[in-house]
């Protein structure tokens, strides 16, 4: 008897576990967007490159921007739809503002960029790392490693996604998770 109590306490926990993972990405940094209808969808991944020099929109000697090439990303979502995203992470025991960042990008005909910090060492002029771009958006814990962002009320453009990846030893490949309002 205790055997067959065993045998079912494994097999209910595996289920619970399986159950936890089922709608989450496949790979850290990865972002699923939730249709209306609870379908997912998987958003378009793209490498994005940093670059650093002179800014002259942003004023500044040494501004650090990250780009993607293409000017507009696949996944689209209407004007006034709810957004729902599930974005996956190492795990989700941190608060998720601090290791996800949304930016909406400045699109032009082949290239979408942001501008994430600009250094001014040595003048009149601040330097900073730059949040004016940067969405602002509600999150919770879904399944064992991600977390289910909320945005709202976004205006038409460009956006991409960067989760933070502990486990990452260089900066040589950035995976950005892009999507579009229209």
């Amino acid at each position: 008897m205790r055997r067959i109590l065993l045998l079912f306490a494994l097999i209910a926990f595996g289920v619970a576990v399986s159950l936890g993972q089922t709608g989450e990405p496949e790979f850290i940094g990865e972002a699923l967007l939730v249709r209306p209808d609870g379908s997912t969808v998987k958003l378009d991944k793209e490498i994005g490159d940093f670059t650093s020099g002179i800014s002259w929109s942003s004023n500044s000697w040494n501004a650090l921007s990250l780009e993607i090439a293409g000017g507009k990303a696949l996944t689209r979502i209407k004007t006034g739809e709810p957004i729902e995203l599930i974005v996956r992470a190492v795990d989700n025991n941190s608060d998720p503002l601090t290791i996800i960042a949304i930016y909406k990008f400045k699109a032009k005909k082949k290239s979408r960029s942001v501008l994430l910090s600009k250094d001014n060492s040595g003048t009149f002029l601040k330097s900073r790392t730059s949040s004016k771009n940067m969405v602002r958006f509600t999150g919770s814990k879904s399944g064992l490693s991600s977390y289910r962002i909320s945005l709202t009320d976004l205006p038409a453009g460009e956006y991409g996604i960067l989760v933070s990846n502990p486990n990452n030893r260089d900066e040589k490949r950035t995976i950005v998770s892009c999507f579009a309002v229209e």
